[in-house]
């Protein structure tokens, strides 16, 4: 196949560029995606343009972020670009990119390439249920993507990224089996919460008993977690399962948490990006619960409890401290 010139091979980065910022504007439906995929798909140049723009868009995060740190004032005109800057290339095309990002950040607000080929997917505050064969039922929470496996040996997912609940109802001869960043987790009757972080990966045994493999092994019981990262297997600790499970029931459970920890969640199910500006605020611990339909409340009870300010831009952007 020829290869294109390098006429070509900016346009393709301009049409990726342009489906990224589609994407990072909320403009996109689930068939979106798929048309993205074969848009992708149609040659190895799709492929490479669509890495390029993503290089590029990740490589903006970084200043876009002090920018943002050092100068909030600077969003108050809520600049919001329109996709003709993506076309106009060079440092306009930059620009244009950094302003979609400081309104909408680009981290997690579209699905990585790998998440493109998912079998199944959630948007941001969505949730979901998939019915598997051998009565295993799956759900997905919000921002989760997963890949259907069948194989010989086994049955089961790949959690892309995200957070599943999976319940097997009844017992098989074949483990059902969730593979992950590296890791086995797997069950021939029970239930357990699985969420993945970037490498690192948090498993809850709901009810039953479940086996978990990274690098070793170890068995789960009701109310029983264990985590896998770059350490490999922590030990296993008591699960607090209402708090675990409780985003299966609409509701977010905090119990002395850290406020970092508790805007780092809250960000996974609302568009745009709430940004702790003060570190040591964040170490401040935190008792609550807050309905994931009413999200929009939690930054007044954040400004009323800890008595700081909450500034509030387009494009969901909110900084504390």
């Amino acid at each position: 196949m020829p290869q294109p010139d390098g006429r070509d091979q900016d346009g393709l980065t301009r049409e990726a560029l342009e489906w990224l910022s589609r994407i990072s504007l909320g403009e996109v439906a689930q068939d979106d995606f798929a048309a993205l995929r074969r848009w992708r798909d149609t040659s190895p140049a799709h492929a490479a343009a669509l890495a390029r723009a993503g290089d590029l868009w990740r490589a903006l995060e970084a200043p876009v972020t002090e920018l943002v740190k050092h100068d909030p004032g600077r969003r108050s005109a809520g600049f919001r670009p329109g996709r003709r800057a993506f076309l106009a290339g060079g440092a306009a095309m930059a620009a244009a990119t950094a302003g979609v990002m400081i309104a909408r950040p680009p981290l997690d607000l579209w699905p990585s390439f790998e998440a493109l080929n998912a079998d199944y997917r959630t948007g941001t505050g969505e949730q979901r249920q998939v019915t598997l064969p051998d009565a295993v039922s799956v759900e997905l929470n919000t921002r989760t993507s997963i890949a259907v496996l069948s194989g010989e040996q086994d049955s089961g997912i790949e959690l892309i990224s995200g957070e599943t609940a999976v319940a097997v109802s009844r017992a098989e001869a074949r483990p059902f089996v969730v593979f992950a960043a590296g890791g086995r987790t797997s069950t021939h009757r029970g239930s357990f919460n699985i969420r993945r972080h970037e490498s690192v990966v948090d498993i809850a045994c709901i009810d039953g008993e479940v086996s978990v493999e990274y690098r070793q092994g170890a068995t789960l019981r009701a109310g029983q977690r264990i985590a896998y990262g770059r350490d490999g297997l922590s030990g296993i600790a008591g699960a607090d399962l209402t708090a675990v499970t409780s985003w299966r029931d609409g509701m977010l459970i905090f119990r002395n948490t850290p406020l970092s920890v508790v805007i780092d969640e809250v960000n996974r199910y609302r568009s745009g990006r709430i940004v702790l500006m003060d570190s040591s605020l964040g170490q401040r611990l935190v008792t609550a619960r807050f309905e994931i339909k009413r999200l929009d409340t939690v930054m007044g009870q954040i400004n009323q409890v800890f008595k700081v300010p909450v500034k509030t831009f387009p494009g969901g952007l909110v900084l504390v401290g």
